[in-house]
């Protein structure tokens, strides 16, 4: 290898010496370099005069340079250093950021989804921990609905992240995006006419986020999915835990559904 190559190497490196011991078993053989012939031609003697000329010289230039460095210092100085403008603060973005980073995530949960007849779907807020007779009381109320149609009473659990990802946000907003864009295909693939929402779960994340649980109850409220997707008129109740929990609400339920 050619040693002034050799020695770029070690240098970038930051290597000041390096001497090799033993030969790799991929490498090539070494091969001794020769060095080239100079031929060296003896001029004569140099005079004191050219060897103290550098040594006066040497001095004088370095002198001179801090002063031009000096003075370069002083002219900046003098300048006008015009400062950027200042960027106006957006309260709004800041309180935007602050909200995304503090947002709570939504533990997850599950939702009973029963289509009794065509263009029918009731979406309940599960709660198996009760063991209630939950299916009897949804019975007996679509007795009183359907009258002589049979109802299809085949539940379907919907269980919410749909896709089980930790990396993925969780959030109230992830959930209602998620859960309306379902309801929303579910309309497409399937037109409902008559929607049903029961309990906390099942009616917080379908409805608009600014619209209260507890306040649009026994109302019917008109619920959409993401732009361009058509909206649908939801029936807000208790979940069927709630409604066996509490018999004084069945009174309400009765003259909400004559």
């Amino acid at each position: 290898m050619n040693e002034l190559l050799r020695q770029t190497y070690l240098s970038a490196l930051g290597i000041e010496n390096y001497m090799p011991r033993w030969i790799l078993p991929a490498a090539a053989e070494p091969n001794p370099c020769i060095l080239p012939s100079l031929d060296i031609q003896h001029g004569p003697a140099a005079t004191p005069t050219s060897v103290v000329e550098p040594l006066i010289s040497s001095p004088v230039t370095t002198i001179s340079t801090k002063f031009d460095s000096l003075a370069a210092i002083g002219m900046l100085g003098d300048l006008d250093v015009q400062q950027k403008p200042a960027v106006p603060v957006n309260a709004a973005s800041i309180l935007l950021q602050f909200e995304e980073k503090n947002a709570q995530v939504v533990s997850p949960f599950s939702l009973s989804v029963w289509r009794p007849v065509p263009g029918f779907l009731i979406i309940d807020s599960r709660n198996t921990s009760m063991a209630l007779p939950t299916e009897v009381l949804l019975s007996n109320i679509l007795r009183v609905v359907l009258g002589p149609l049979k109802p299809d009473l085949n539940e379907e659990v919907m269980r919410w992240p749909m896709i089980e990802n930790r990396f993925v946000s969780r959030t109230e907003s992830d959930a209602r995006n998620e859960l309306q864009t379902w309801l929303a295909v579910e309309n497409e693939l399937r037109p409902i006419k008559h929607l049903w929402l029961l309990g906390e779960n099942a009616i917080q994340y379908f409805i608009d986020e600014h619209l209260s649980v507890v306040e649009s109850r026994w109302q019917y409220v008109t619920v959409g999915g993401p732009s361009g997707m058509s909206s649908l008129s939801a029936l807000l109740l208790p979940s069927l835990n709630e409604l066996l929990h509490k018999p004084t609400d069945k009174a309400l339920l009765w003259a909400v559904l004559n």
